[in-house]
């Protein structure tokens, strides 16, 4: 049984569809793939991104776990707060948001103009609701529905980090979701830990990208930045790449 994590994913469904390609292939019944999360923003094709992992939930012989990425924690705060703004104006999420509603962008952008920073410090809320109910009720669940982290064995899959001791129970969500100060130089616990978020891929001098491997069983795979999407297979540690 071996446990495949795909790093983030950022909007790109055709390396998502690429990689995916290369890894199925050779999965088992018994295996596991874990997305490490941040499937939205910054790429062209969130929803597709996201309606291609329900797919692989749905269809799929093996386990598919779905992990929070920072991303998608600052989206749902919107849900529940429409005057919290950090997702908007820290994450490029206009481009999310267009996806699911042209109508839920227009409004937003005008709004995002008009009052610039004050949007904090007025506490203005903006129509969220309209990407919101525009979104399928399938891809609202989805996010909802996002573990904080997942752990088979001695591999500790999240998205942002863990605790330097590897402590996990009860989680931390905030610690998985953005990881804590030191991590991953000083984490020193036991299991073997992949994440993402970190954007500490490995360029090497011809262009290739790799992730980044530390001598304390940790396993940076975050590298779409560099147009490259990353799995990564414990416990062998076979490396996939899709772009």
């Amino acid at each position: 049984m071996s446990v495949i994590a795909i790093g983030d994913i950022h909007g790109n469904s055709e390396a998502l569809k690429d990689l995916l390609a290369k890894v199925v292939p050779e999965m088992h019944r018994h295996d596991t793939l874990v997305f490490l999360g941040d499937y939205i923003d910054r790429g062209p094709d969130s929803r597709g991104c996201v309606d291609e992992i329900i797919r692989l939930k749905r269809e799929s012989p093996f386990t598919v776990i779905t992990l929070l990425g920072n991303h998608e924690q600052w989206m749902l705060r919107c849900l529940h707060d429409p005057t919290k703004h950090s997702w908007l104006i820290g994450m490029d999420a206009l481009e999310t948001i267009q996806n699911y509603s042209e109508e839920a962008a227009r409004q937003i952008a005008k709004a995002l103009d008009e009052y610039g920073a004050r949007l904090f410090t007025l506490r203005i809320a903006l129509p969220y609701d309209v990407f919101f109910n525009a979104m399928p009720r399938e891809h609202l669940e989805f996010f909802q529905r996002l573990q904080p982290y997942y752990r088979e064995r001695d591999v500790l899959c999240v998205h942002g980090g863990v605790d330097l001791e590897g402590a996990i129970d009860p989680p931390d969500v905030n610690t998985c979701v953005w990881g804590p100060t030191g991590f991953p130089e000083e984490y020193s616990g036991a299991d073997s830990v992949v994440y993402g978020h970190r954007n500490n891929a490995i360029v090497n001098d011809d262009g290739s990208v790799q992730p980044r491997i530390g001598p304390n069983k940790t396993y940076g795979i975050d590298t779409i930045s560099h147009g490259v999407l990353t799995a990564l297979r414990l416990p062998d540690g076979k490396v996939f790449q899709g772009a």
